[in-house]
């Protein structure tokens, strides 16, 4: 599989591609998210109340269901930004940041599906290594399960939007090398994930792990030609992770289990890393099993 699909995404910001615009299109990304966040916040206050709002922001982070949901939904902002930014300052549609969107469902079904399978298999496999305790009751979280997959994809769907869709296809419609517009927007991504503050000395891992993640997405959004296979990747990356097990004193207000110890266990969070290095390597090969038949059945000049 080539590159070739990617021009797909690539040609509707050829038309507007400058690295001023880039930048200043980044600014106003940034400066309206805050703001939208910043509203939103004070909503949250007067009907939440105080308590409820400073157990929110406290280190490390969220963990009751109700914060998951508000921390998730947020990301809904971003899209919102990013998409202002497209149509305002790029002057095209932001849906052609997702691709063909039939193809781009195809894509995404047809790896998440593969994935799903492959990070059962994965998790079944490794259940000895680590230990893992009941965080929420079953019955609590199959009842959150609907709304949980619903919020989440809005956080992967925003996040790809801003880095494979945006920030990775204007810096290739500028003609630069295929490594800049793979690693860069990787690294950005990686090093918004840094928090010593949480994690301590296992920050620098946890970075260098979500930078390896968007380089895999970077790649297969490029082979593919749409969002699809990325925002499956995230999601079921971010199921795993957040959904099914997690920390309970970190983001894990929707986890059935979680780990038993605290995300503020560096040693022991630095163990995982490995573990991860597999598993998105492994997730890599099996997606682009999927993609090459589903090119196959699918060519690209359709």
């Amino acid at each position: 599989m080539s590159y070739d699909p990617y021009e797909a995404l690539i040609a509707p910001a050829r038309a507007k591609a400058s690295l001023l615009r880039l930048i200043l299109g980044l600014v106003i990304t940034t400066l309206l998210y805050m703001l939208l966040l910043s509203l939103s916040c004070q909503v949250l206050l007067s009907v939440m109340g105080e308590a409820w709002f400073e157990q929110t922001l406290q280190v490390p982070g969220p963990s009751s269901p109700s914060q998951m949901f508000v921390m998730l939904g947020s990301f809904g902002f971003l899209t919102a930004a990013v998409s202002f930014t497209v149509w305002s300052l790029h002057h095209h549609s932001p849906l052609l940041l997702i691709g063909d969107f039939a193809r781009a469902k195809a894509q995404f079904f047809r790896t998440m599906i593969r994935l799903f399978a492959l990070a059962t298999v994965v998790a079944v496999i490794t259940s000895n290594s680590s230990t893992v305790v009941q965080n929420l009751p079953l019955s609590q979280w199959l009842g959150l399960l609907p709304l949980s997959l619903a919020f989440l994809l809005i956080q992967v769907s925003a996040e790809e939007l801003v880095f494979r869709g945006y920030l990775q296809s204007q810096l290739a419609a500028l003609g630069l090398h295929r490594i800049v517009w793979i690693v860069i927007p990787s690294a950005i991504f990686g090093l918004l994930h840094y928090d010593p503050a949480v994690m301590g000395a296992a920050a620098p891992w946890m970075v260098l792990s979500t930078t390896l993640f968007g380089v895999i997405a970077a790649d297969l959004t490029a082979r593919s030609g749409t969002l699809g296979p990325a925002i499956a990747f995230h999601f079921v990356w971010n199921f795993y992770s957040i959904i099914f097990c997690g920390f309970s004193d970190y983001l894990g207000g929707l986890a059935l289990f979680s780990y038993d110890f605290s995300i503020t266990d560096e040693e022991r969070l630095i163990s995982l890393v490995p573990y991860d290095a597999a598993f998105l390597l492994l997730a890599y090969l099996t997606m682009r099993i999927a993609l090459r038949r589903l090119v196959a059945i699918w060519p690209v000049d359709d």
